[in-house]
């Protein structure tokens, strides 16, 4: 059993004794409730009304009876249950993950908290394919589309009537000078930025594929460019060795809602038919990038409203069909966001939640430090901000490259992927100001961490035991990159960076200090010549630790 009390709590906490139960059965699982000066907050998924003479062990043994439990909050005054059922004056809120220990605010008995001790199995592991999206850290969105060329559109067949198919018309797909597509222009942009994968919108929420569907004419073979651009762009990925993704969520085709008038089965079926080409006549595909997972339909989500509810092909219910789809026909593809990578809760800013645990219970659920699956978190952003805009707009604003490696370090740097949209002009070619920017930022983020002052590698231990780097020479430093070996776990729940100066150990100021996962990166706030860093782990979910790598840098931020 993980002994998640110790590591994880500060508060002293006290077993309630069998003999005061006076439910008519008792709680079935190991737990322990938290003391009167102690609650836990967030994490709420189920709120349940209880009778008014209920006790706590009501509410705990809901809490063992529900896989997804892991915490509980008894709540005893109306003023906390308003989110129940029923007006209730006494109710059961269930966490799906164990919220952080915190001073209780609430009168002594009115708000009891307290969680289950659940088995190391609850630690989950990713995928081989998780693992292998969360290595790249960094991957590209290419929002590519007729929206592209109508005035000032961002969803096109969803907030505005379907534009033409002919409007689509690019001017220089072809090769340049020097033998270069525009896809081609594309995967090297992406190269030079230092991502691994980009995401093209294969159809947007509005409909119109950019290949040449056989379950939808509103595509390019119906335009002013009358060619398959999925397969050029496959093709630029393969040569330039990028994993392609495609942007096409299973809810959202406006042209089979506003134009065809599809109804729930049809709109399934041809939805189904269209995802199944994208993932059979190109080869392998590495990520699905699904918007909108799990909700019905109704805004963003062009589908048609579902009228009845057992009908396994609308919405939401339906998403599982989907998901089963991409398993069985390419059961390596993962699917994210979806059910194998999750939002960030920053949105759409490019700035990552912290700290971050990929421990979730259900694609759906709370995460926490322990979980059912591994579900880790990409951020998202586009360069085109201040103003968020996702498709190329002539004269819109953009990030520099310092504002990107700023992003970057919000992101990636505290543990969850980052993916940054870089749309194409109506050229059909990026920007080159854009371009000019992922080169930049690309070079500093080479510079600083291609190569490193001193490393270790593969290091399992205690949490109470100290993590020594020394460096191969001594030398000015600024940067620690830390990660976990996530294939054992993730564990670490806080720690503390140490630079020896002088002979003496000084403990470094950090921004991070939590989580570490899969990666963290701690920027100091000035360099410090030294010739050793040592990690100390403080807290963690297992009693040992699993270090993949621990490597100390020199940045060399872009500057503009």
């Amino acid at each position: 059993v993980v002994v998640v009390v110790v590591v994880l709590c500060v508060v002293a906490t006290t077993s309630l004794a069998a003999a005061a139960l006076q439910t008519t059965t008792a709680p079935s699982c190991n737990f322990t409730v938290d003391s009167f000066n102690t609650t836990r907050t967030g994490g709420d998924y189920k709120w349940v009304a209880l009778p008014n003479d209920s006790l706590e062990e009501d509410c705990i043994s809901l809490c063992c009876d529900d896989s997804k439990c892991q915490a509980w909050s008894f709540n005893t005054v109306a003023h906390y249950c308003e989110r129940a059922p029923n007006n209730a004056s006494v109710c059961c809120a269930l966490k799906s993950s164990i919220p952080t220990a915190t001073p209780s605010i609430y009168p002594k008995g009115t708000v009891n908290t307290g969680f289950r001790h659940l088995p190391p199995a609850s630690v989950p592991t990713p995928t081989a394919e998780q693992q292998a999206y969360l290595d790249m850290g960094l991957t590209m969105f290419l929002h590519y589309s007729v929206t592209t060329y109508g005035d000032d559109v961002e969803h096109d067949c969803v907030k505005s009537k379907c534009l033409p198919a002919s409007l689509f018309n690019p001017t220089e797909m072809g090769p340049d000078e020097f033998g270069i597509t525009a896809t081609d222009q594309w995967v090297l942009t992406a190269k030079a930025m230092g991502a691994g994968q980009i995401c093209a919108t294969a159809h947007h929420e509005g409909g119109f594929a950019l290949w040449p569907s056989n379950y939808s004419d509103y595509n390019v073979m119906n335009s002013g460019y009358k060619h398959d651009i999925v397969e050029e762009f496959v093709a630029s990925c393969r040569k330039y060795d990028i994993e392609p993704c495609f942007y096409i969520g299973p809810n959202a085709n406006g042209y089979f809602t506003q134009v065809l008038n599809y109804t729930d089965d049809q709109f399934y079926d041809a939805q189904m038919g269209m995802i199944e080409e994208v993932l059979t006549n190109y080869g392998f595909i590495s990520r699905l990038w699904w918007d909108h997972y799990l909700n019905g339909c109704g805004g963003l989500s062009e589908c048609p409203a579902c009228t009845d509810e057992s009908n396994p092909k609308c919405f939401p219910q339906a998403w599982q069909n989907f998901t089963d789809l991409v398993h069985r026909i390419s059961p390596n593809t993962i699917i994210g966001t979806g059910p194998d990578v999750g939002h960030s809760g920053g949105g759409e800013s490019g700035v990552g939640d912290y700290p971050v645990w990929n421990a979730r219970n259900g694609s759906s659920g709370s995460y926490g430090p322990l979980g059912t699956i591994f579900h880790p978190r990409e951020a998202d952003a586009t360069i085109q901000n201040p103003g968020d805009a996702w498709f190329y707009h002539e004269g819109h604003p953009y990030w520099n490259a310092s504002e990107v490696w700023d992003h970057y370090l919000l992101t990636v740097g505290r543990g969850e992927n980052f993916i940054l949209n870089m749309p194409p002009t109506r050229t059909g070619r990026i920007d080159e100001g854009h371009v000019g920017v992922a080169q930049k930022f690309g070079d500093a983020l080479r510079a600083s961490f291609d190569t490193n002052f001193g490393e270790v590698k593969n290091i399992n231990v205690t949490c109470s035991t100290p993590i020594i780097v020394n460096l191969t020479v001594e030398a000015s430093i600024d940067a620690i990159y830390t990660r976990e070996n996530l294939m054992e776990g993730q564990s670490i729940a806080s720690y503390a960076i140490d630079v020896l100066v002088g002979g003496e150990w000084k403990q470094q100021p950090i921004t991070n200090g939590q989580t570490v996962g899969n990666r963290v990166i701690d920027v100091l706030d000035n360099p410090i010549t030294t010739t050793a860093v040592r990690f100390r782990c403080l807290s963690s979910v297992t009693k040992d630790v699993h270090i993949r790598s621990l490597t100390v840098h020199k940045t060399y931020p872009p500057m503009d």
